[in-house]
């Protein structure tokens, strides 16, 4: 094989490889609902999701968001997360209980709640 085929080749091999990580939402426990409330701790409005880290009965969670652009569009903008602000999501857990991660459904903020999937 040519040095051209071979990189040809590996390359179309590896080219799916981002989108499945990125979409990889199996690791959820999509059975269940889990509501959690409280203060923003920090938020990380980028791409390809946004993320804010909530705390709910002195437990940090970690929460993915909807992508940036469907955040926006909903009127979920940067600027109305707020670190302090208290916020409501319900959402998916990550099956791995040590990890206190959720994929949120919704999120409630100043009584207003916003559909994110």
């Amino acid at each position: 094989m040519t040095s051209w085929f071979k990189l040809a080749f590996a390359a179309a091999l590896l080219a799916p490889l981002p989108a499945a990580a990125h979409h990889g939402w199996s690791g959820q426990d999509n059975a269940h609902v889990t509501t959690l409330e409280g203060p923003i701790q920090a938020v990380r409005f980028r791409d390809p999701h946004a993320e804010i880290d909530l705390m709910d009965h002195g437990q940090k969670w970690t929460i993915t968001l909807a992508p940036t652009e469907r955040m926006d569009s909903r009127g979920v903008t940067q600027t109305a997360l707020k670190v302090g602000d208290t916020v409501k999501i319900n959402g998916h857990r990550n099956l791995d209980m040590t990890r206190y991660e959720v994929k949120a459904n919704d999120i409630t903020i100043g009584g207003k709640t916003t559909n994110l999937r």
